[in-house]
């Protein structure tokens, strides 16, 4: 049997949103777990979807798209990957 895949932790999940945000966020805002994902550091539905796709793909894990529509900023989207992959 396959040994299961360790929990990433918070702050693993945090600086890969930051490493797949950096195409999206070109004037180069701080990124905190504060940070509004559309407010704050201006990224556009479509570039949500590519990051959210880019997690999926990364953790293995599928996003439903109700849990997308309530994620706001930095920290919940943190929240919504921890979560799935401690499934």
């Amino acid at each position: 049997m396959p040994e299961p895949t360790p929990v990433p932790s918070p702050e693993q999940i945090f600086d890969k949103i930051c490493e797949l945000l950096v195409p999206y966020n070109p004037k180069n805002h701080a990124i905190s777990r504060q940070s509004g994902i559309v407010t704050d550091l201006e990224v556009d539905s479509t570039a949500v979807f590519d990051l959210i796709m880019g997690l999926e793909d990364f953790y293995d894990i599928s996003i439903p798209m109700e849990m997308v529509s309530d994620i706001k900023t930095v920290g919940e989207l943190v929240g919504a990957v921890r979560q799935l992959t401690a499934e």
